[in-house]
């Protein structure tokens, strides 16, 4: 037994099946380890309405990091805590976007409210995380963007030009690509799951080399770095495998249930 004093869980491509269900061994041992005592935090790229939504089973997840560490909320102690990025970053972030990568589809996340200038197409849905039965985001015009500081900017469709993103605004906000590169997500500089985990930790008394950490994507590739036991699910990136203390099952195959099976419970 290794000894791990919290557990960071990531959702897509993690918890989350490809059907974005839970199954019923990884609810288990998830519930099995909060009921020895060890707390259970999610951190996940998604807003509070579509990861909640996943999470009714999980009451127990006292702390929750949503928008890749925007936006960290504590159900025990009623606060959030939101990182937004600078209303002045983001309209200059809007145009050069779509000088560059014109056909791209740039969507604005506030503090759990969703804006795009233009609609959706219903092919590209899925890459955004829209189910069928979900809304898509309100269509506002561009005068209404610019008086938005997002939680987090989403462009889907420039993947070839993300660099330079970073380039020229990666000193006043954090830029990862995820979903093979497909789609970029923009937070304000210092928001990112590790910082938000760190300061979690730092409430609850626990040091991060008794942390066991869950992920599949380079959003997660910082908490690997600064966790004790990184666990990397066998459908992650290569990048995220070379960090890992164990390569698990598939999200498929109840991953996060066979590592906290074997090494925890």
């Amino acid at each position: 037994m290794v000894n791990i004093q919290a557990i960071v869980l990531d959702l897509d491509g993690t918890l989350l099946g490809s059907d974005k269900s839970v199954s019923p061994r990884n609810y288990e041992a998830v519930k099995r380890c909060h009921d020895s005592g060890i707390p259970i935090l999610i951190a996940t790229a998604r807003p509070p309405r579509a990861a909640n939504h996943f999470l009714k089973k999980f009451p127990f997840a006292d702390y929750m990091i949503y928008y890749n560490g925007a936006l960290v909320t504590c159900q025990s102690k009623q606060y959030e805590r939101h990182f937004s990025i600078p209303m002045e970053i983001s309209q200059q972030i809007t145009p050069f976007i779509g000088g560059r990568a014109p056909h791209s589809i740039i969507s604005y996340e506030v503090n759990d409210l969703w804006y795009t200038c233009s609609p959706v197409p219903d092919s590209q849905c899925a890459s955004l995380g829209i189910r069928p039965t979900d809304p898509k985001p309100q269509v506002v015009d561009q005068e209404f963007i610019h008086t938005l500081s997002p939680t987090k900017i989403l462009v889907l469709g420039c993947s070839t030009t993300w660099g330079e993103i970073v380039e020229r605004f990666g000193d006043y906000v954090n830029v990862i690509a995820t979903d093979e590169g497909l789609l970029v997500q923009i937070m304000q500089k210092s928001a990112s799951k590790e910082n938000a985990v760190q300061g979690v930790l730092n409430e609850i008394g626990v040091k991060p080399e008794h942390v066991m950490v869950f992920g599949d994507d380079f959003n997660d590739l910082g908490l690997f770095q600064i966790s004790g036991f990184p666990v990397a699910m066998e459908n992650a990136i290569m990048e995220l495998k070379s960090y890992a203390a164990h390569i698990t099952d598939s999200n498929d195959n109840d991953g996060v249930a066979a590592a906290l099976e074997r090494f925890v419970l």
